[in-house]
């Protein structure tokens, strides 16, 4: 019984501790508002989409919100 209340105590633990990882806002990437990116520069500052795919920076993330016209948020500040 002991047992049983002690791994469900721990699995309520880890539970609330990948909660809390993943509870971080979704926010919308800074695109500019014209109609056509031209080009995205090289810096390696990686975040991760909403749609769950890394992108190299928000610059590509914000080119691939306008080829497919979806509407991908930044879940994070680094890959996913």
């Amino acid at each position: 019984m002991i047992g049983r209340v002690v791994f469900l105590g721990l699995l309520f633990i880890c539970v609330a501790a990948e909660a809390e990882e993943n509870s971080g806002l979704l926010r919308k990437p800074s695109c500019p508002d014209t109609a056509e990116i031209l080009a995205c520069p090289l810096n390696l500052a990686p975040v991760c989409g909403s749609d769950g795919n890394t992108y190299a920076n928000e610059c590509t993330l914000c080119v691939q919100r306008q080829t497919t016209r979806v509407d991908i948020l930044i879940a994070k500040e680094e890959s996913c």
